[in-house]
Parts: C-alpha cells; sequence; structure tokens
C-alpha cells in the first residue's frame, strides 16, 4: 500500500494536498482490488467509486497539472470505471426491482425477471473482475504510485491551500448550481443524471478540501451529498425503468403478451417514482 503524508494546514502549498490526495485515492483502490480478488461483496462498485474519486480529484486539480499524465490517467481511470459499470447498475436494478415488487405483480413473471437480471448480473461481475485483476489495471496502479511521489505541477501549485482551494471549490459548485437552476419536474432524464454528477464531484471537490479548510468544506460535502443521495434514487429507477424496457422489447419479439403487460406495470411504477423524488430535490435546492 501507498504510505500516508503528514498533515496539511491551510498554509501548505496545495502541491501537498495534490500529493496527498493520488496518494489516498491509490490506496484506496488498491484495496478495492484486493477486495475482488478475494471476492468480497461490494468490490466491483468499491473499485468503480475509487476510479471515480481519482478522477474527480484530477479534475479539481486540473489547471494546477502540468503535462499530459493527468489526461493519461484520467481515461485509464474512467476505462476502469466503466468496466465495473455495468455489473454495478445491474447489482442495483436488480435490488429496486425486487424491494418495489408488490402483490399485484404475477409471481412468476417476477422471479423470471429477477432471474435474467440475476444472470445478467453474474456475468458482467465476472467480465468486471477478469479486468480489474488484468495487468493493464496493475500497470495504472503502478503509474499511480509513481505520479503520487512527485506529480509534475504548475508553479501556481506553490501557493498556500487556503488561497487556492475555495477557488477551486467554487468552480465545481457553480457548475452544480449552474445545472440545478435549470431543472423542473418535466425536465428530461439526462439533464437530472448531469446534475448528479456535478452533485457528486461537489462532493468529492469538499471531501478532499475539508482536511485543510476544514468545516466549511465538510458542510458543503454534507448538503452535496443530499442532493447526490436524491438524484442517485432517481437516477436508479431510470435505470431500472430502461433495463426492464429492454426486456419488454424481448417479450414482446417472443410474443408473450402477458410477460410484455407485467414488465410495462413495472416500467411505469419506476418512471412514476421520478416524480416525488425531483419534487424533493427542488424543494430542498430552493430552500431559503
Amino acid at each position: 500500500m501507498v504510505e500516508t503524508q503528514e498533515k496539511l494546514t491551510p498554509d501548505s502549498p496545495v502541491s501537498a494536498l495534490v500529493a496527498a490526495a493520488l496518494v489516498k485515492g491509490t490506496d484506496r483502490l488498491q484495496r478495492a482490488i484486493v477486495m475482488v480478488e478475494n471476492s468480497e461483496d461490494d468490490a466491483i462498485h468499491q473499485v468503480r467509486v475509487s476510479c471515480r474519486r481519482l478522477r474527480s480529484d484530477l479534475k479539481l486539480f486540473r489547471k494546477l497539472l502540468a503535462g499530459n499524465w493527468a489526461k493519461d490517467l484520467r481515461l485509464d481511470l474512467s476505462w476502469l470505471a466503466v468496466s465495473c459499470g455495468e455489473a454495478r447498475d445491474l447489482e442495483v436494478i436488480a435490488a429496486l426491482v425486487r424491494d418495489h415488487a408488490t402483490t399485484e405483480d404475477d409471481p412468476d413473471h417476477l422471479a423470471a425477471i429477477l432471474t435474467t437480471l440475476t444472470v445478467d448480473l453474474e456475468r458482467a461481475a465476472a467480465r468486471s473482475a477478469e479486468v480489474v485483476t488484468s495487468d493493464r489495471t496493475r500497470l495504472l496502479v503502478d503509474d499511480l504510485k509513481t505520479v503520487a511521489v512527485a506529480p509534475d505541477l504548475r508553479p501556481k501549485a506553490s501557493q498556500p491551500c487556503a488561497e487556492i482551494l475555495p477557488q477551486l471549490l467554487d468552480v465545481a459548485r457553480s457548475a452544480f448550481n449552474e445545472a440545478a437552476e435549470q431543472l423542473k419536474p418535466w425536465t428530461p432524464d439526462d439533464d437530472w443524471h448531469e446534475t448528479r454528477l456535478l452533485a457528486k464531484r461537489v462532493r468529492y471537490a469538499a471531501d478532499t478540501s475539508a482536511s485543510v479548510l476544514g468545516d466549511e468544506a465538510k458542510e458543503i460535502a454534507i448538503q452535496a451529498a443530499r442532493y447526490q443521495e436524491l438524484l442517485g434514487q432517481h437516477q436508479d429507477h431510470c435505470a431500472a425503468a430502461d433495463a426492464l424496457n429492454l426486456l419488454a422489447k424481448d417479450a414482446a419479439g417472443q410474443a408473450d403478451a402477458s410477460l410484455s403487460f407485467s414488465l410495462g406495470r413495472l416500467i411505469e411504477r419506476h418512471r412514476a417514482a421520478r416524480k416525488p423524488l425531483r419534487e424533493e430535490f427542488l424543494t430542498l435546492y430552493h430552500r431559503p
């Protein structure tokens, strides 16, 4: 594992925080990879989260980074995260369908749907595990370790954290606020999804900054986490509806009218679940 660094203060140069964030992120990713190797629960998800947090940190500090090393790392981290995406999405979708089942659902149809989702999940998880334990992932971790020792930075990175971090955090918050201001109850799903990603970016940026900025950054992280939670639930229902819609197309192709009807009911249930989540988010966001 990567060694931890000394405690930072507001007077510490931003370069020290960049290195510390890379060290922490690399250590988190290594632990997640070990979880996959040991076939532990939630392992694939932890790899995906680790990749996203590292990519978020690299984006947060992008104007301080010199050369193309960060771009290359972000591309490789994106590849690894995407490789884990299908398995995680299917895991969430299967659990959501199961948790929102009612006594009105045909039990045989529900069992068949969950079986299909579970089989697809197991296959996707196996593919993800193969990628996570591959030589390419090992090389990625080695590159992260090397970079974390002495990242190539611009001169501005020598300035104190207290001067630079609030500016960087404001950029992330402004991007989120601009997107959130445009949301309406009828706004397309993709716009809500994009706003969720921006909320997550604010949360990760604030988490990284909190070790130096303290309570102010922690409060920002907590608020962003609230937004992310609501928008995440919204996205889960959108993903469930999309996955079930694909199954409905298969059922229609097989002329299975009764299964198509059951799938249609489930699809509408998850689509309907978006409305209260949108209303709750808008109320929370616009609260004085």
